[in-house]
């Protein structure tokens, strides 16, 4: 049987962009390499490397990416020999990564600002400064072939002055440069927001954290299968500290956000399939024509993974603990729940429209 065609969204969360990489490097490994990709935030970075690198070396230029971010704990974690794997210590390890990456920044993607020169407008206050992530990016991106068309890329940013949502896609001939994955990437007041084509462009979470709906309302005339990975799950556990319940806030803020667009489009396509079943005679009739024009028989099938941390992870600092255990863990994950969807693909009937389906991880799966 044919393949379908591939789409991959990719959403916003810093340091929880490893579990994107390992994702995508599971894919690749299955045959199953997207034709286009939408992302947010290090969504667009992890995006980026991907279009911007030929098939062979896109797992390769993720890993050195991810490498070059890690920040380790010491010497604000000396208490123990060697790195704990679970438990008290271990989440003690992460807030302190997670403190560390607050204090000095990430070797690869941020620094503290301090009047440095570096990226984002120099008259926005903002804590941090992305000069390191820019040098990654002209380093392991070949923007040539980012912008080729390849990989159909669509990247999302905010216009920070007006509110609205700006998106730049390969396809309709937009040339992606740096500054607009910086711009992407730029969520205040952490970054500074970046100066695109006059406009002062921010973090692309602002206006959906998961840019899944660019996919959804330019799909091919073809059956489309989507991983769509969301760093912020809707389902999580029962929070038994002030952190762990700041951070379930969080997952619940973006997690629900993305349930709720799919819940939409769910009903638009369930009626656009309606549509195309009209029968052939109603075809002739000109006040009939725009609607007949909005029925699509194609299957499109949304496959949603959300990263959900471990118990022992840094709260609601998560998404600051750069320490390459727990990058190397979130990359592994990312790996296993494709994995996982791919095994319950075959289980899942494909229905003309859309048909969405959460990706469960196995019981006892981390």
């Amino acid at each position: 049987m044919t393949q379908p065609f591939h789409a991959l969204a990719l959403s916003g969360g810093i340091a929880l962009g490893a579990y994107e990489a390992g994702a995508f490097a599971a894919l690749a490994a299955a045959g199953r390499a997207p034709r286009w990709i939408a992302g947010a935030s290090v969504g667009a970075i992890n995006a980026a490397l991907i279009a911007g690198n030929p098939p062979d070396r896109r797992v390769e230029r993720l890993r050195r990416f991810w490498q070059a971010a890690v920040r380790e704990p010491a010497p604000l974690a000396p208490l123990w020999l060697g790195s704990p794997f679970a438990g008290p210590w271990r989440e003690a390890e992460a807030v302190a990564a997670a403190l560390q990456s607050h204090l000095f920044g990430s070797p690869g993607v941020f620094r503290p600002r301090m009047g440095l020169p570096g990226s984002g407008a120099t008259d926005v206050p903002a804590l941090y400064d992305l000069h390191p992530l820019r040098a990654q990016l002209e380093a392991l991106v070949d923007f040539g072939r980012l912008n080729s068309g390849e990989i159909r890329l669509s990247v999302g940013t905010t216009d920070i002055l007006s509110g609205e949502r700006v998106v730049f896609d390969t396809a309709r001939g937009d040339r992606i440069g740096v500054d607009h994955l910086l711009a992407s990437g730029s969520l205040l007041p952490l970054f500074a927001p970046v100066e695109v084509d006059g406009r002062l462009l921010g973090d692309g979470g602002l206006s959906a954290n998961l840019p899944l709906d660019l996919i959804l309302d330019d799909l091919p005339d073809e059956d489309v299968l989507c991983f769509a990975v969301e760093l912020f799950a809707r389902r999580g556990r029962r929070p038994h500290t002030l952190a762990a319940a700041a951070a379930r806030a969080g997952d619940l803020a973006f997690g629900n956000q993305t349930r709720r667009l799919l819940e939409g489009r769910e009903r638009e396509h369930r009626l656009r399939g309606l549509i195309a079943r009209l029968p052939p005679r109603l075809r002739d009739d000109p006040d009939l024509a725009p609607l007949l024009a909005e029925g699509r028989e194609e299957r499109t099938t949304i496959l949603c993974l959300g990263y959900r941390a471990a118990l022992d992870e840094a709260g609601l600092g998560k998404a600051f603990d750069f320490s390459r255990r727990t990058l190397a863990a979130r990359w592994k994950a990312g790996e296993q729940d494709i994995g996982e969807a791919l095994r319950q693909i075959e289980d899942w009937s494909r229905q003309p429209g859309l048909t969405f389906h959460e990706v469960a991880r196995p019981a006892g799966a981390r």
